[in-house]
């Protein structure tokens, strides 16, 4: 059972760590990523805060009820990013037991999730043409 609950805990902060690299790289650096070949304005920064407005304007209120609020995540790329991040650490906090002692703990959940981060932002997300 802890096989299972620390690997879970592994796939968890890699997914949140991924999810944030992605985050990152879309509010950071969009136009020098692999996300700005993917089509539509779900994905670039610049315009998709606006997907969440009734065309895409903030005076004209919200594009469907709770758009801006609670149903943000659907609405943009980043919010959805944002979404998978904190749901991955949360669960990951409440599936935590102690493994080694608590901050032999974090430091390895912290690597895991960096060392994540850091591929992804660094490297994979990189556009290479």
């Amino acid at each position: 059972m802890i096989t299972f609950d620390l690997t879970l805990l592994f796939v968890l902060l890699i997914i949140a760590g991924i999810a944030n690299a992605i985050m990152d790289t879309l509010q950071f650096r969009f136009y020098g990523s692999v996300f700005k070949k993917l089509p539509g304005k779900w994905w670039d920064p610049k315009i998709s805060w606006r997907n969440k407005w009734k065309d895409g304007d903030p005076q004209n209120g919200e594009k469907f009820w709770g758009s801006s609020r609670w149903f943000v995540r659907f609405t943009d790329a980043w919010h959805f990013f944002q979404s998978i991040t904190w749901t991955c650490l949360m669960v990951a906090i409440v599936l935590y037991s102690e493994i080694f002692v608590w901050w032999v703990d974090f430091i390895l959940f912290y690597f895991v999730f960096t060392s994540s981060f850091s591929l992804f932002y660094s490297t994979i997300f990189k556009d290479k043409s």
